[in-house]
């Protein structure tokens, strides 16, 4: 069966699922029996000073197995399709909906509350309330069962005192009690088992980085003393009685031995091995040579065994392009009894790779076309694990709705296709696990590899009807991460030059209408450096709260023309007479600006399926000196499926601008100087892999010079503080996103709320919208955004 027929059936049988609400949730539940359609669990905690019933009320919950059949608003979907399509076949159509998109009824024969009141209480007796009670009450109607719990807990016990009952005859205990002073476990909280396990792995976690090899959690025993009265307990730490005497002594590493060409089945040959800086590497340096190897190890021989230095040198190596495994091995050394031998075995890669994709571009600007993508990757470019990558790239665009632009003189019969585009491109990119610098940097201590990555880049842009458009780049920058949290990125080096081709009477007619439209386009070269600051929590697991916040700096021009000052070269001047013109270098003018953006985010997590996702973007874009505007690539734009939802790309702004009907869609899209954004979506489970969204954004762009056109009148306004909100656009919808692990199809559709290019009296629209994709003239419609991957 093919996917796309497959998603055909799962997007039919979840329109059924709603259509058929008639098709009872009971059919095929057993006479005798009764569906399991829920549960509440209650903890009665009217005596409990510690008040943690709502807490212990989620830990019972989860005890509770197995679960309802999964319900949206009081909806079983999965069950209706098991249902609906109910047979005793196994094969077919019917039976591939039943078992794959379905679910079968959940029954309260399956449900054993006596072992679930069980395994409540001693849950209970873990966190401390050695004494009480769990009921359960089964109440059944049209055979739908539901079922109350109700646990009972008075006064936990609480910890009187911790002791550590250890002698000082072997160095492990000494090391134990020095970590005694951070126990998790406290003088006056309540008994907790859950908190015990974690101050085992907590020291055990310790020794572990002190060179304790084969110490292991389970040999630390606590004893728990109940009878002191007044319900407090007295906690011992001890050791094993059998504890194997290689746990009882700490460990230096000796000789590291490193398979740099390892293959499954593989046995460790030292005949032929190299010696490099204290290392045995193995078998020859004609795969990685050893010295692009040795940077990403932190064992190092004689030093004390540390699982922080093993874990770390591991995430290291695995971030090398050309190793696909790694893994780092211990054996006791044969001579030394307290000495270990390290084994690293590193899988290579497949070295080269050639990957083509197809693709069919749709846009909410009603451009659409297919486009090819041909990639090839080389893992080990320089037998140092550089990835050299070559990317070709083909893109075909037309117009396919909305108001079309023909040329002057031609009947909208003579182009039927109105607006078309094709774009042509190559963009080559070489990066080095490693700071490659004029001067030594030193080696940082992180588990992720630093880069250096060099790029060089061509793109063609014909926009048949206006113009065509040629596009070098290139660029030398850095990629480090100090920690999991923070990243930084550095390109000292970035040039970019643009220059305008061929171009039609029409596109120089605008441009000689639109001075700032004609500086934006006009041949710039921009030799600047950007630098990037990233901060994220989002690769931590298990956070309610997680954050990220990525803000960038870029700026042109400026180191040359400070060199040109000091050697006594002409400002530019467009008010002296006769005008001084820019700058140049290499004959060409260069741009000048300073580029400031920030994007925040914020996400509030529910479960680990539902979330709440909310995103501020700040920006402004300054040009000076040799420039009068910001160069069209670094000016910013709005809407579009990853911005305001319910507005066309680049169809807002600036500010109060409303686009003539004219250039609607000509391409030239609405830019500016400053953007604010502004955007929270909540997004839920629905069932499998479909998920749901609503959304609210908000924002727009504004110019911080005005514009005027070639008649000397007023064309675009400026920025001004007192209009901010007044010419925000706002928008809000709703989306359906099939979320399969490795990708992510989106569906938002987009309601517009707030339109800042209306009369101020009539901007609010949400009175004259219509659930229509093309609206009656003055009414506003819906917009369509598909997309892949979340929006942020």
């Amino acid at each position: 069966m093919t996917t796309a027929l497959r998603y055909t059936l799962i997007a039919l049988c979840l329109a059924l699922s709603w259509l058929l609400p008639g098709c009872s949730s009971t059919k095929t539940v057993p006479k005798g029996d009764a569906l399991f359609a829920g549960f509440e669990v209650k903890v009665n905690d009217e005596k409990d000073s510690s008040k943690r019933g709502p807490e212990l009320e989620t830990e019972l919950s989860n005890t509770v197995r197995p679960k309802p059949n999964a319900s949206i608003l009081g909806m079983r979907p999965k069950l209706w399709i098991h249902n609906a399509f109910y047979t005793e076949k196994d094969k077919g159509l019917k039976h591939w909906i039943q078992t794959k998109l379905g679910e079968p009824p959940v029954l309260l024969s399956e449900v054993d509350t006596a072992s679930i009141n069980e395994v409540m209480r001693a849950r209970l007796h873990n966190r401390g309330y050695f004494y009480n009670t769990v009921q359960s009450d089964t109440t059944i109607k049209k055979k739908k069962a539901t079922i109350a719990w109700e646990a009972t807990v008075h006064e936990p016990y609480r910890i009187r005192n911790m002791a550590y009952t250890l002698s000082d005859s072997l160095p492990l205990h000494a090391e134990i009690r020095q970590l005694q002073a951070n126990s998790l476990i406290k003088p006056e909280e309540p008994y907790d088992l859950d908190k015990m396990i974690l101050e085992r792995t907590r020291i055990d976690q310790a020794l572990k980085n002190r060179g304790y090899f084969f110490f292991a959690p389970n040999m630390l025993i606590f004893s728990a003393d109940t009878t002191v009265g007044n319900k407090g307990v007295d906690v011992v730490l001890r050791l094993k009685n059998d504890m194997p005497a290689p746990a009882l002594r700490s460990y230096k590493i000796d000789d590291i031995f490193i398979n740099a060409n390892f293959v499954l089945n593989d046995s460790l040959s030292v005949s032929d091995t190299l010696r490099f800086e204290g290392y045995n590497y193995i078998p020859s340096e004609n795969y990685v040579r050893a010295k692009h190897i040795v940077p990403g190890l932190f064992v190092a021989k004689d030093s004390l065994y540390s699982r922080r230095n093993h874990l770390l040198t591991v995430s290291r190596l695995s971030g090398l392009s050309a190793y696909k495994f790694v893994n780092l091995q211990y054996e006791r050394d044969t001579l030394k009894e307290d000495r270990l031998d390290a084994f690293i075995f590193m899988t290579p890669d497949m070295k080269k790779s050639l990957r083509a994709e197809a693709q069919m571009v749709s846009k909410s600007n009603n451009l659409a076309g297919p486009g090819v993508s041909v990639s090839f990757r080389n893992r080990n470019a320089f037998k140092g694990s550089e990835m050299l990558t070559v990317n070709f790239t083909g893109r075909f665009e037309n117009q396919v709705g909305g108001q079309r632009v023909v040329s002057s003189g031609e009947s909208p019969d003579e182009n039927p296709v109105g607006l078309s585009s094709y774009e042509l491109g190559v963009q080559t990119s070489l990066t080095f696990p490693r700071l490659v610098a004029p001067f030594n940097l030193p080696n940082l201590r992180s588990a992720f590899v630093p880069n250096t990555r060099i790029t060089l880049g061509y793109n063609f842009l014909n926009r048949v009807q206006f113009f065509q458009m040629n596009s070098f780049n290139a660029s030398y920058g850095y990629n480090w991460r100090p920690k999991q949290t923070i990243t930084h990125e550095f390109t000292p080096i970035n040039l970019q030059y643009v220059r305008l081709g061929k171009q039609t009477d029409e596109f120089m007619d605008i441009l000689e209408e639109n001075p700032f439209l004609r500086s934006s386009f006009e041949e710039q070269f921009i030799i600047g450096s950007i630098y990037q600051h990233t901060f994220s929590t989002l690769s931590l697991e298990n956070k309610t709260h997680q954050f990220f916040n990525a803000t960038t700096l870029d700026v042109s021009g400026n180191l040359v023309s400070a060199v040109q000052s000091l050697l006594g070269s002409d400002k530019r001047d467009d008010s002296s007479e006769p005008p001084i013109p820019p700058r140049t270098i290499f004959g060409q003018p260069y741009s000048q600006y300073t580029r400031l953006e920030n994007d925040f985010r914020y996400y509030f997590n529910f479960s680990k399926t539902s979330q709440l996702a909310t995103r501020l973007i700040a920006g402004v874009g300054y040009p000076y000196g040799n420039s009068l505007t910001m160069p069209y690539v670094k000016q910013f734009s709005i809407g579009g499926p990853n911005s305001i939802r319910a507005f066309r790309a680049r169809s807002i702004g600036p500010g109060s601008y409303n686009v003539p009907d004219s250039l609607a869609f000509s391409f030239f899209d609405q830019v500016g100087d400053i953007k604010l954004e502004a955007n929270a979506e909540y997004r839920f489970p629905i069932f499998g892999f479909f998920r749901g969204a609503v959304f609210v954004d908000a924002g727009n762009i504004w110019l911080i010079n005005e514009t005027y056109n070639s008649d000397g009148l007023l064309d675009k306004p400026k920025f001004k503080a007192g209009n901010l909100f007044k010419e925000l656009a706002v928008g809000t919808g709703f989306g359906l996103r099939v979320d399969i692990e490795f990708f992510v199809i989106r569906f938002d559709l987009g309601i517009p709320v707030r339109v800042p290019y209306l009369p101020e009296g009539d901007r609010f629209v949400l009175d004259d919208f219509k659930f229509r994709f093309k609206p009656e003239p003055g009414k506003q419609g819906m917009v369509l955004n598909i997309a892949i991957g979340y929006p942020f």
